[in-house]
Protein backbone atom coordinates (compact mmCIF):
# COMPACT_ATOMS: atom_id res chain seq x y z
CA UNK A 1 0.00 0.00 0.00
CA UNK A 2 1.29 3.48 -0.89
CA UNK A 3 0.50 6.62 1.07
CA UNK A 4 1.29 10.06 -0.29
CA UNK A 5 0.99 13.25 1.69
CA UNK A 6 -1.11 16.03 0.16
CA UNK A 7 1.81 18.47 0.04
CA UNK A 8 3.88 16.02 -2.00
CA UNK A 9 1.00 15.50 -4.44
CA UNK A 10 0.47 19.26 -4.79
CA UNK A 11 4.17 19.80 -5.48
CA UNK A 12 4.16 17.02 -8.09
CA UNK A 13 1.14 18.57 -9.81
CA UNK A 14 2.77 22.01 -9.77
CA UNK A 15 5.51 20.89 -12.19
CA UNK A 16 3.79 17.92 -13.85
CA UNK A 17 4.62 17.77 -17.56
CA UNK A 18 6.70 20.94 -17.06
CA UNK A 19 8.68 20.86 -20.31
CA UNK A 20 5.54 20.42 -22.41
CA UNK A 21 3.66 23.15 -20.50
CA UNK A 22 6.55 25.58 -20.99
CA UNK A 23 6.68 24.80 -24.70
CA UNK A 24 2.93 25.43 -24.95
CA UNK A 25 3.27 28.70 -23.05
CA UNK A 26 6.01 30.06 -25.31
CA UNK A 27 4.00 28.95 -28.36
CA UNK A 28 1.05 31.04 -27.11
CA UNK A 29 3.33 34.05 -26.53
CA UNK A 30 4.78 33.63 -30.05
CA UNK A 31 1.24 33.59 -31.46
CA UNK A 32 0.28 36.77 -29.56
CA UNK A 33 3.47 38.44 -30.78
CA UNK A 34 2.68 37.43 -34.37
CA UNK A 35 -0.62 39.34 -34.15
CA UNK A 36 1.26 42.56 -33.29
CA UNK A 37 3.82 41.80 -36.04
CA UNK A 38 0.97 41.62 -38.56
CA UNK A 39 0.10 45.19 -37.51
CA UNK A 40 3.69 46.20 -38.28
CA UNK A 41 4.97 46.42 -34.69
CA UNK A 42 8.77 46.24 -34.46
CA UNK A 43 11.31 47.02 -31.76
CA UNK A 44 11.77 50.46 -33.34
CA UNK A 45 8.11 51.55 -33.26
CA UNK A 46 6.63 49.58 -30.34
CA UNK A 47 4.47 51.47 -27.87
CA UNK A 48 3.33 50.52 -24.36
CA UNK A 49 1.42 47.21 -24.55
CA UNK A 50 2.89 46.18 -27.91
CA UNK A 51 4.76 42.90 -28.40
CA UNK A 52 7.57 41.98 -30.78
CA UNK A 53 10.26 39.35 -31.07
CA UNK A 54 14.04 39.56 -31.30
CA UNK A 55 16.20 36.81 -32.78
CA UNK A 56 18.90 35.55 -30.40
CA UNK A 57 22.02 37.68 -30.70
CA UNK A 58 23.99 34.45 -31.28
CA UNK A 59 22.18 33.72 -34.56
CA UNK A 60 22.64 35.21 -38.03
CA UNK A 61 19.55 37.27 -38.83
CA UNK A 62 20.26 37.06 -42.58
CA UNK A 63 19.48 33.34 -42.45
CA UNK A 64 15.97 31.91 -42.30
CA UNK A 65 14.13 28.96 -40.80
CA UNK A 66 14.50 29.88 -37.16
CA UNK A 67 12.43 28.07 -34.55
CA UNK A 68 10.11 29.72 -31.99
CA UNK A 69 12.72 28.99 -29.30
CA UNK A 70 15.33 31.08 -31.17
CA UNK A 71 13.55 34.32 -30.27
CA UNK A 72 13.02 36.44 -27.18
CA UNK A 73 9.47 37.80 -27.03
CA UNK A 74 9.16 41.32 -25.65
CA UNK A 75 6.28 43.40 -24.33
CA UNK A 76 6.72 47.12 -23.69
CA UNK A 77 5.58 48.03 -20.17
CA UNK A 78 7.05 51.54 -20.13
CA UNK A 79 8.99 53.54 -22.71
CA UNK A 80 12.15 55.32 -21.74
CA UNK A 81 13.74 58.34 -23.36
CA UNK A 82 17.34 57.15 -23.53
CA UNK A 83 19.49 57.22 -26.63
CA UNK A 84 21.44 54.18 -27.77
CA UNK A 85 21.40 50.65 -26.43
CA UNK A 86 23.94 48.66 -24.43
CA UNK A 87 26.49 46.47 -26.16
CA UNK A 88 27.53 42.95 -25.15
CA UNK A 89 30.53 44.13 -23.09
CA UNK A 90 28.79 47.11 -21.41
CA UNK A 91 28.01 47.41 -17.70
CA UNK A 92 24.32 47.80 -16.93
CA UNK A 93 22.20 48.84 -13.96
CA UNK A 94 18.77 47.23 -13.95
CA UNK A 95 15.76 46.65 -11.75
CA UNK A 96 14.24 43.27 -12.53
CA UNK A 97 11.85 40.51 -11.55
CA UNK A 98 12.29 36.95 -12.77
CA UNK A 99 9.35 34.53 -12.70
CA UNK A 100 8.26 31.18 -14.09
CA UNK A 101 5.09 30.51 -16.09
CA UNK A 102 1.77 30.62 -14.21
CA UNK A 103 0.77 27.49 -12.28
CA UNK A 104 -2.21 26.65 -10.04
CA UNK A 105 -0.17 27.44 -6.93
CA UNK A 106 1.39 30.59 -8.46
CA UNK A 107 -1.15 32.14 -10.87
CA UNK A 108 1.18 35.08 -11.62
CA UNK A 109 4.20 32.78 -11.91
CA UNK A 110 6.63 31.87 -9.14
CA UNK A 111 9.00 34.80 -8.64
CA UNK A 112 12.51 33.38 -8.22
CA UNK A 113 14.50 36.63 -8.17
CA UNK A 114 13.62 40.32 -7.90
CA UNK A 115 14.96 43.72 -6.98
CA UNK A 116 11.56 45.35 -6.35
CA UNK A 117 8.15 44.32 -5.03
CA UNK A 118 5.72 46.84 -6.59
CA UNK A 119 3.93 46.29 -9.93
CA UNK A 120 6.53 48.32 -11.84
CA UNK A 121 9.91 49.49 -10.60
CA UNK A 122 9.92 52.93 -9.03
CA UNK A 123 13.20 54.84 -9.15
CA UNK A 124 12.46 56.38 -5.75
CA UNK A 125 12.25 53.02 -3.95
CA UNK A 126 14.51 50.70 -6.00
CA UNK A 127 18.22 50.14 -5.85
CA UNK A 128 19.27 48.78 -9.26
CA UNK A 129 21.61 45.81 -9.56
CA UNK A 130 24.78 46.05 -11.62
CA UNK A 131 25.94 43.46 -14.15
CA UNK A 132 28.21 43.14 -17.12
CA UNK A 133 25.68 42.37 -19.84
CA UNK A 134 27.70 39.44 -21.21
CA UNK A 135 27.36 37.60 -17.86
CA UNK A 136 23.57 37.21 -18.16
CA UNK A 137 21.63 34.41 -19.88
CA UNK A 138 21.42 34.62 -23.67
CA UNK A 139 17.77 35.70 -23.68
CA UNK A 140 18.38 38.64 -21.37
CA UNK A 141 21.43 39.72 -23.37
CA UNK A 142 19.35 39.57 -26.56
CA UNK A 143 16.53 41.70 -25.15
CA UNK A 144 18.56 44.23 -23.18
CA UNK A 145 20.80 44.97 -26.18
CA UNK A 146 17.70 46.48 -27.85
CA UNK A 147 16.46 48.52 -24.87
CA UNK A 148 16.95 52.25 -24.22
CA UNK A 149 17.57 53.76 -20.79
CA UNK A 150 14.27 54.06 -18.95
CA UNK A 151 12.57 51.26 -20.91
CA UNK A 152 10.72 48.62 -18.92
CA UNK A 153 10.08 45.47 -20.91
CA UNK A 154 8.72 42.03 -20.12
CA UNK A 155 11.02 39.44 -21.71
CA UNK A 156 9.60 35.98 -22.38
CA UNK A 157 12.66 33.78 -22.72
CA UNK A 158 12.35 30.19 -24.00
CA UNK A 159 14.32 27.72 -21.90
CA UNK A 160 16.83 27.26 -24.72
CA UNK A 161 17.85 30.92 -24.31
CA UNK A 162 17.62 30.78 -20.50
CA UNK A 163 18.86 28.12 -18.12
CA UNK A 164 17.49 25.22 -20.25
CA UNK A 165 18.89 22.10 -18.60
CA UNK A 166 21.47 23.74 -16.33
CA UNK A 167 21.15 22.88 -12.66
CA UNK A 168 19.64 25.94 -11.01
CA UNK A 169 17.17 26.53 -8.20
CA UNK A 170 14.32 26.47 -10.74
CA UNK A 171 12.93 23.47 -12.65
CA UNK A 172 14.70 22.38 -15.84
CA UNK A 173 13.18 23.51 -19.18
CA UNK A 174 11.63 26.61 -17.58
CA UNK A 175 10.51 29.55 -19.67
CA UNK A 176 11.80 32.68 -17.92
CA UNK A 177 9.66 35.80 -17.64
CA UNK A 178 11.73 38.85 -16.74
CA UNK A 179 10.42 42.36 -16.21
CA UNK A 180 13.49 44.51 -16.82
CA UNK A 181 13.96 48.22 -16.18
CA UNK A 182 17.14 49.46 -17.88
CA UNK A 183 18.26 52.24 -15.55
CA UNK A 184 21.58 52.98 -17.27
CA UNK A 185 24.53 51.46 -19.07
CA UNK A 186 28.19 52.35 -19.51
CA UNK A 187 30.79 51.28 -22.02
CA UNK A 188 34.10 49.87 -20.74
CA UNK A 189 36.49 52.76 -20.16
CA UNK A 190 33.74 55.33 -19.50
Amino acid sequence: MLFVACSETDKMDEYHDWQSRNTGFIDSIAHATALDSERGVTVENAEVGDMFRILSYKLDSSQSGWDISDYVYCKVLRKGNGIGSPLYSDSIKINFRGALIPTPEHPAGLVFQQTYKSDLPDDATCTPSGFILSELVCGMITGIQQMKEGDVWRLYIPSELGYHTKEKSIPLYSTLIFDVDLVRFTTPGD
